[in-house]
């Protein structure tokens, strides 16, 4: 629906023409709950540069207590160190917090130990008001993190 009323106003900018069209129209053309889901994309890194996140999220549903949050990417560990000379993983982490609970909640947490290797994920929410995500460095053996991200909050479109 989308591209074909861009179509229109492109063809109407490049002759000249005028296109009027009542804001009702637009509102009866779509299903309410379609014009309101959200998609964006993020890239993040740690504060190094040697972990790194590229993502992909959606959200379906119009506000804030009955939606899903879709999230699906990859964490790409740069670091080229062994182990033995300081190497650490790639760590990416995403938490939420809905209306009925203000507390941050972990919901996914990834681990990527393996230099020039990608981990994918995807992880599902329901009833989110917010989301935050950050990207670190950790130890191979524990989760110790390391050169963190600041924590970015994704616009879910609300």
């Amino acid at each position: 629906m989308k591209s074909i009323i861009r179509a229109v106003v492109a063809v109407a900018a490049t002759t000249g023409l005028m296109l009027t069209v009542a804001p009702a129209a637009f509102a009866a053309a779509a299903p309410a709950s379609a014009a309101r889901d959200f998609d964006d994309s993020f890239d993040q890194e740690s504060r190094n540069g040697l972990a790194t996140v590229e993502a992909e999220y959606s959200v379906e549903g119009d506000d804030e207590d009955e939606n899903t949050f879709v999230l699906r990417g990859g964490l790409y560990d740069g670091d080229r160190r062994s182990l033995a000379r300081g190497g650490r993983c790639a760590y990416f982490e995403v938490q939420a917090a809905s209306s009925d609970d203000e507390d941050w909640n972990v919901i996914k947490r990834v681990k990527q130990c393996g230099y020039d290797d990608t981990k994918y994920f995807r992880v599902t929410a329901h009833d989110v008001s917010e989301v935050r995500v950050k990207t670190c460095q950790i130890s191979y053996r524990g989760w110790s993190t390391y050169k963190c991200s600041r924590w970015y909050e994704l616009d879910l479109g609300f």
